[in-house]
This record gives C-alpha cells, sequence and structure tokens, in this order.
C-alpha cells in the first residue's frame, strides 16, 4: 500500500475486500492440510494417537482447545490469560515451568516466527509482482525482518497466555501426563508434521492473497 501512496483509501480497502473474500477459508484449509498430512505418520504413530485422544485425557484436552479457540473465546483468552500468566511467577512457578515445556515440546514459537515470516514473504514477494516493483530475495527478507522486529518475543508471550487460560484448570498430574504425550515420538512426530503442513497451507494462502490484493488495486 506504501508503494503506491496515491491511491485512494476508498479502493486499498475494496481491494482488500476482494483479496479477502474466500482468503483462509477454514474448511479449504483443512482439506489442504489433511492432504500434506497424508502418509506422514507411521500405522504405529496413528495408533498412538488414536489411544491418547480417545481417552478421557485426551477428550478433555481437545474439548479445552476447540472451546478456546472458538471466536468468542478470543478476548477472554487474551485478558485471562494474561493475568493467569503473570500470577504464576509467584503463584506456581512449577505450572508455569510445565508450560514453557508444552511449548517446547511443540516447538510453538520457532513455528510460529517461521510461519509467520514466510507467509510475509509470499505476500510481499507477491504484492510487489503484482505492482510490477520486484525486489531481490534478500531485501524482500530486510524488509520483513525490520517489520517484525518483536515477533518471536510476542509469538512466545502469545503462546504462554494461550497455555495458561486453556489449562487453567487442568491439575498438574493431567497436566504432567499431557506433556508426556506431546514429548512422546507419536506426539512429537504428529506435531511436527502438522506444524509443517500448517505452514505450508498458510503461506499458500498468504501468497494467493497478496496477488490477489493488488491485481485489485
Amino acid at each position: 500500500v506504501k508503494s503506491a501512496p496515491g491511491t485512494p483509501v476508498k479502493k486499498v480497502q475494496d481491494a482488500l475486500a476482494a483479496a479477502m473474500e474466500g482468503a483462509f477459508d477454514p474448511n479449504k484449509m483443512e482439506t489442504a492440510i489433511e492432504a500434506r498430512m497424508d502418509g506422514k505418520l507411521s500405522a504405529k504413530d496413528l495408533s498412538d494417537l488414536a489411544a491418547f485422544y480417545a481417552s478421557p485425557l485426551g477428550k478433555r484436552v481437545t474439548a479445552l482447545e476447540i472451546q478456546a479457540s472458538a471466536p468468542e473465546a478470543r478476548e477472554a483468552k487474551k485478558i485471562e490469560g494474561a493475568k493467569t500468566l503473570g500470577e504464576l511467577p509467584s503463584r506456581d512457578p512449577a505450572r508455569l515451568a510445565l508450560y514453557r515445556k508444552m511449548m517446547d515440546d511443540i516447538s510453538a514459537v520457532d513455528t510460529g516466527e517461521a510461519v509467520a515470516l514466510n507467509m510475509g514473504y509470499a505476500m510481499l514477494t507477491e504484492m510487489l509482482g503484482a505492482a510490477g516493483k520486484p525486489l531481490p530475495d534478500d531485501q524482500v527478507m530486510a524488509l520483513l525482518r525490520k517489520q517484525t522486529e518483536g515477533l518471536r518475543r510476542d509469538i512466545a508471550n502469545d503462546a504462554m497466555e494461550s497455555a495458561a487460560y486453556i489449562y487453567r484448570d487442568m491439575s498438574m498430574a493431567d497436566l504432567k501426563l499431557y506433556e508426556a504425550f506431546l514429548a512422546s515420538p507419536a506426539g512429537s512426530r504428529y506435531y511436527d508434521q502438522m506444524q509443517v503442513a500448517l505452514g505450508a497451507v498458510m503461506t499458500d494462502e498468504a501468497r494467493s492473497f497478496g496477488h490477489r490484493f493488488f491485481v485489485a488495486l
């Protein structure tokens, strides 16, 4: 947008609306992720995953995570999660350490940063290309790095706030069992492959959005 300073605001808004139509559609993305996950896990991994998620603990964790991902829970997750996380160092440092271990188990921060940068790169290169102003990769990455200072810190904080909110009512015993599953061979491989698939699908969507936006503009 800044590369076309004379563009009327209304035109930018209309272009954004046109580009967003159908972008990041959850059903389409779910199908794409499932396709990318196909064949990535062994029969033993799938059996272990099915056993965990069919267990009472697995069902409870799934229900809590789905509930927290609902649009109406976003504000509460941010507010209550931040409040709870701020209290943990003095009130329950053991739980805080366990949350950190869980986030490390699924590489939440590393993956979040990589996905965000890949999405930004894909969107920016498509927008610049559609605008007739392509840049070399190193310049694109330099622009991204400048715009995303503090990104890793923000992702880490968001992940911990989410954990503090989602699992706030779980006992330490259950949390330790869940962490053990995340660190298990099946759990680790599942999250590794899921994060790769999600990142690829999100990047594809970002690239498509960036192209549509500047074409509409």
